[in-house]
């Protein structure tokens, strides 16, 4: 077992558990080393981080909101900037992601190798809440930008969680047709799951009795987006199973995870801090929605402190019952997915990295929204340019990634319409299950 990860796993053992002063000490000393080194060897930080270090040499955290945001279209344009000019070699290799533009751009990311190790102790964590035996084979279906494990074999690796280094991982492409993805799955037979919520529903839907019961599958674990409702009821209902969510992103890592026990997300204090604050810059209240204000602990390579991710969320309970300290999110409210249901009682889960309709009409942004069984309307704002959409190609290019018989609606827009919590989502649907 890499050492580095027996030492800060073990010490997430004890930190979930530590009294609540004690837990903001220990996330202070990381806060003040992350800023220090921001505000040494990170450009875009020298001016925004001189509050904090007017008096001296440590950060004075008594101004940390004093500290401006970092808005996603901030590092997306000043993205050479965030990236520090010198990185000790105890922090690791640094490696290039990119994120997927859900919330907008796309953001270049440099992360050190020290983030994939919090990420990994985070995720053997919430293994060992849920009762997961991290000795056994995971399957993994999710997108990959570079290089997908394609159907029929997909990729095999090892160590999924450091802590079993031998323990098998099954990957995918998260593109893979779903009555293929339950063909492989079915000849993997992986206790556990990684995929994203839509993704599991997906299958849900699709496996017939049979086929669930052959999956036999224990535990999903969900990442990438927020869990709508009924998903949790229908998977276990038609697959047997419970989910037990990530809530993470490229830039800093885990963000929270659900906790086994009682209703919402614990944070992870140990990897980041997390703030939801209200429109005026305060900390919302237990039940409050606010929109998500990171900051990560780890990576150095392109530090992001007080970074506003471009999700909204609900603040939980001071206090979880299962005892332990660690922050609540009631829900992340961002980042949903929404099924379309058509009038033939087919299912689609579209997926906005999978719609390129920048070939048929240039828009600043776009919207997708079910009216009825039969009616989707292509919101869209324009952008300054003087081409021409071709509508007749964007209908059919929609329609082939829907449903044939969809009836596909132009609406241009000033504005795209937010949603609760004022977030923008990319696929909305008015038709009920």
């Amino acid at each position: 077992m890499d050492a580095l990860f027996d030492r800060y796993s073990r010490a997430l053992g004890q930190t979930e558990w530590l009294p609540r002063p004690q837990l903001v000490n220990y996330q202070e000393v990381l806060l003040r080393r992350i800023a220090h080194h921001a505000y040494e060897n990170v450009p875009f930080y020298r001016g925004r981080l001189a509050c904090l270090f007017a008096g001296g040499n440590e950060a004075d955290l008594r101004r940390w909101r004093e500290v401006p945001i970092v808005t996603r279209a901030e590092a997306a344009s000043d993205a050479a900037a965030l990236r520090a000019r010198e990185l000790p070699e105890m922090y690791g290799a640094v490696q290039e992601t990119r994120t997927s533009g859900s919330t907008g751009t796309p953001l270049e990311v440099a992360s050190n190798s020290l983030v994939l190790t919090a990420a990994n102790a985070a995720l053997t964590r919430l293994a060992r809440w849920w009762s997961v035996d991290t000795s056994r084979p995971l399957a993994c279906v999710r997108l990959h930008r570079r290089e997908p494990p394609q159907y029929p074999e997909g990729n095999e690796q090892t160590g999924w969680s450091h802590a079993n280094p031998e323990a098998v991982i099954h990957e995918l492409d998260l593109m893979t047709p779903v009555e293929q993805q339950i063909e492989w799955l079915l000849r993997k037979k992986a206790p556990y799951w990684r995929t994203s919520p839509s993704n599991a529903l997906a299958i849900a839907y699709a496996a017939t009795p049979d086929q669930a019961r052959e999956l036999n599958v224990e535990l999903i674990f969900a990442m990438a987006e927020t869990i709508f409702p009924r998903t949790r009821e229908i998977v276990a209902e038609r697959l047997g199973t419970r989910i037990a969510a990530i809530y993470s992103c490229e830039e800093i890592g885990f963000i929270a995870t659900q906790c086994p026990m009682a209703p919402g997300y614990h944070v992870v204090a140990e990897n980041a801090l997390v703030e939801i604050l209200r429109e005026d810059g305060s900390g919302a209240a237990p039940g409050e929605i606010g929109q998500v204000v990171l900051t990560g602990f780890y990576n150095y390579a392109m530090p992001f402190i007080r970074y506003a991710i471009g999700d909204v969320a609900t603040a939980g309970p001071e206090l979880c019952s299962c005892g332990r300290s660690l922050s609540v999110i009631e829900q992340v409210e961002g980042r949903t997915r929404h099924a379309f249901i058509f009038k033939d009682g087919s299912r689609v889960w579209p997926r906005l990295w999978d719609f390129k309709v920048g070939d048929f009409i240039s828009c600043r942004e776009f919207q997708l929204a079910q009216i009825d069984r039969e009616r989707i309307e292509f919101r869209y704002v324009p952008d300054e340019t003087t081409a021409a959409p071709d509508l007749p190609g964007l209908r059919a290019y929609v329609r082939q990634k829907l449903h044939p018989a969809a009836e596909i609606v132009m609406v241009e827009m000033e504005r795209i319409p937010r949603g609760r919590g004022g977030k923008t989502e990319p696929f909305v649907s008015s038709v009920a299950e």
